[in-house]
């Protein structure tokens, strides 16, 4: 099988790089992290046998990163990696070489998609994170919010979903009616890294959920009233985690005055969540999904949240 070999700069490249001046965002990022592990776990993405030479799915993997930093379409990101001399030099992309187009791109993301590999880059990205003692695992803040879908709800009078993206679901919430999805985040508290994120249908119930958000090695686990479900509490209580979910109030009952303390409490401390979600939808672009399917969306969070945890392990790391 075919695939393009960046391996070896060309001489252009030696010349610009001579004169080209250090240091910057992209280049802290490609210090920071074993790219070699991200390969391995690409591996599965054989080029095809016709047509030209694939490119290299770290090439690749690194130009869907990049869209995400930089708030890039498909053919966006074709123009700027093949424009801008600092995308080339982080993708690896020589001067002398094509650079790949946006239906490479597109069929990427899709074949990551397909063969599951988008969660195990993230889980990847957080383990070298972890390896560097950036996860405190202090506690566990989780929650779930609503994203627009990429197409129109349908009307009332034709049922429930829309057969452009059967995947998007309505849900309500404070009494107004939404349409689309729900990102589930798991966020470690000390350090605001997110360490697992999901995509459903908006008319998941956040508590559907709760239990998988569990990492396993948190001290605590915080989580508003949408989690207060028996099941949940008994699951941390197994695994010997520090129950911080909210109580609701029982319908027709005052709530007693230690329960409002402890949601007063703990609400402080489980608002770094919601600081995540602000920073996704605000910066990442994510008030509305960007693609129609589930499984599409959801590869679209994966890299969305790779990027975020990169981006916070640069600055983590001046700080420290």
């Amino acid at each position: 099988m075919s695939r393009r070999n960046f391996s070896q700069p060309s001489l252009a490249d030696a010349f610009v790089k001579a004169y080209s001046r250090p240091g910057g965002f992209l280049e802290d990022i490609a210090k920071t992290f074993e790219w070699s592990a991200f390969d391995v776990i690409l591996r599965p993405l054989h080029s095809s046998s016709d047509g030209a030479p694939a490119y290299p799915p770290l090439t690749m993997f690194k130009i869907v990163l990049l869209q995400q930093w930089y708030g890039l379409s498909d053919p966006a990101a074709e123009e700027a990696v093949r424009d801008r001399l600092s995308f080339r030099r982080f993708c690896g992309v020589p001067l002398d070489e094509e650079t790949p187009d946006h239906s490479s791109i597109w069929r990427f993301r899709q074949r990551l998609a397909k063969l599951g590999l988008d969660e195990k880059l993230l889980a990847e990205v957080n383990r070298q994170l972890d390896a560097r003692g950036l996860i405190v695992k202090r506690g566990t803040l989780v929650d779930a919010t609503i994203i627009a879908a990429a197409v129109k709800p349908p009307p009332h009078d034709e049922g429930q979903v829309n057969p452009r993206d059967p995947d998007a679901s309505f849900t309500k919430k404070n009494g107004e009616t939404y349409f689309g999805y729900k990102a589930h985040l798991a966020v470690d508290e000390e350090s605001g890294i997110v360490r697992q994120a999901e995509m459903t249908s908006a008319d998941l119930h956040d508590s559907q959920r709760g239990e998988a958000m569990i990492q396993g090695d948190e001290e605590a686990y915080y989580g508003d009233k949408a989690y207060d479900s028996a099941a949940l509490r008994k699951a941390l209580n197994d695994k010997k985690i520090d129950d911080k979910i909210a109580y609701k109030a029982k319908r027709g009952a005052r709530q007693p005055d230690w329960q409002r303390w402890f949601n007063k409490t703990a609400s402080s401390v489980r608002v770094g969540v919601e600081r995540a979600n602000a920073t996704m939808k605000n910066w990442y672009g994510m008030a509305r999904v960007r693609y129609r399917s589930l499984a599409r969306n959801n590869c679209h969070l994966q890299f969305v949240v790779m990027a975020m945890n990169m981006k916070r392990a640069r600055v983590l790391e001046a700080a420290a």
